[in-house]
């Protein structure tokens, strides 16, 4: 592993376990066993490390969640979806999972680090067209409605299991899913309102 990745490493592991305030340049420093002036060649300031790290976090999850939709046939939109909510669910109960780095990030330093909204939006934009395209695929009114309420869900559950792990409520919002799913599929069977 190059010197590069190391610090990478050692900040995304940090980052992920604690605060981004909370982690100075010089622990990471100590922690990943790189000198100073090399930690700096790569990265000038704490901004592009916590950029970087978000990069790699989206490349990472990315990676994850195209891999389990690889276990789905590709005819299977609404199987391929709940395959992303269970990747979140599970992601939940793992010991690495401390609450999600995008959100820190957006909470924490995005007005301090202005240039992480890049890959702030970057994920967010990644999982909003891989959604709308599946709901797409599902024959719905409004696939890009439909996917911004996912992630909105996806986005609450995030935070609901930082601080609760009642896994068993949030595997509850899945019915919720197909119900809004099912609605709009069949909404030319509603009765019009009066």
């Amino acid at each position: 592993m190059s010197k590069k990745e190391d610090i990478i490493v050692t900040a995304l592991n940090l980052f992920n376990r604690f605060t981004y305030g909370s982690i100075g340049v010089d622990r990471i420093i100590l922690e990943s066993g790189v000198a100073k002036m090399t930690f700096y060649k790569y990265f000038p300031s704490k901004e592009k490390l916590v950029e970087a790290c978000l990069i790699r976090r989206n490349e990472n999850i990315q990676t994850a969640i195209l891999g389990e939709l690889e276990t789905y046939r590709e005819s299977d939109a609404l199987g391929r979806i709940k395959a992303i909510y269970s990747w979140y669910v599970n992601w939940f109960k793992s010991e690495d999972f401390n609450g999600c780095m995008f959100q820190k990030a957006t909470v924490e330093v995005l007005k301090q680090y202005p240039s992480v909204i890049h890959p702030i939006e970057s994920y967010r934009t990644w999982l909003h067209n891989l959604s709308e395209d599946l709901f797409l695929k599902l024959n719905v009114s409004q696939p890009q409605v439909l996917a911004s309420m996912f992630i909105n869900i996806l986005d609450g559950m995030t935070v609901y299991a930082n601080v609760n792990q009642n896994y068993e409520q949030i595997e509850e919002s899945w019915s919720y899913i197909e119900r809004l799913v099912s609605l709009d599929q069949n909404k030319d069977e509603l009765p019009a309102a009066s």
